[in-house]
């Protein structure tokens, strides 16, 4: 009992390197993104989205056990739903929002026993935002790239020294985006845009 005991702690400890300073890490992150309703401030109504993905990928480095930066690039995908609450596909029409986000990152992380890791953090940087839009005898696409900000929350546990599991939460803004500026069927100039995730995370460090 003895030498059990003293190697589940001596297991607790190794996973608990994982914070420590100087790592390198990349983490990948899956799951499900609600868009809120968009303002089209041209068309005087709101547009909603169906729930949809996201995917995250980032490389980061620890600063210390508790701080760490790191560069975040992924993609946001949802389906245009309603527009002032009336079903698009009621109307003949199609629409898909892709954001492909580049963020710059800082995490706070708050280490417990037994490999426990809640943590913190906000970024900010930039997205292409590609809006797909469909109607009958006429479609078309077109990217606006603007300013994005992020916050997220979440808690990671330790499975292995080198390998963390979690579930986190992130909050993406960004300003008002202009759309197919030289196209009068499908100009859209849109409100600010807010998208919040709910994404099963896993982490490699070394």
């Amino acid at each position: 009992m003895v030498g059990i005991g003293a190697a589940a702690m001596l297991g607790m400890g190794t996973c608990q390197a994982q914070n420590e300073p100087g790592q390198i890490y990349f983490n990948g992150s899956l799951g499900g993104a609600l868009q809120q309703d968009m303002r089209v401030k041209n068309a005087g109504g709101k547009v909603g989205f169906d729930p949809g993905v996201r995917f995250d990928y980032s490389g980061g480095f620890n600063f210390s056990r508790n701080f760490s930066g790191e560069l975040e690039t992924g993609v946001i995908a949802n389906r245009l739903d309603t527009f002032n609450g009336v079903s698009l596909s009621s109307m003949g029409q199609k629409g898909y929002l892709t954001q492909i986000p580049l963020l710059a990152n800082l995490i706070f992380r708050a280490p417990l026993q037994y490999g426990i890791t809640p943590y913190i953090g906000v970024g900010a940087g930039g997205v292409a935002s590609t809006l797909y839009l469909r109607q009958p005898g006429d479609r078309g696409s077109d990217t606006d790239i603007n300013f994005a900000y992020q916050a997220m929350a979440g808690v990671k546990w330790a499975l292995t020294p080198n390998l963390e599991l979690g579930v986190g939460y992130k909050f993406l803004g960004t300003p008002p985006h202009t759309w197919f500026q030289d196209d009068p069927n499908f100009y859209t100039r849109s409100g600010k845009m807010f998208s919040h995730s709910i994404l099963a995370t896993l982490k490699f460090s070394f």
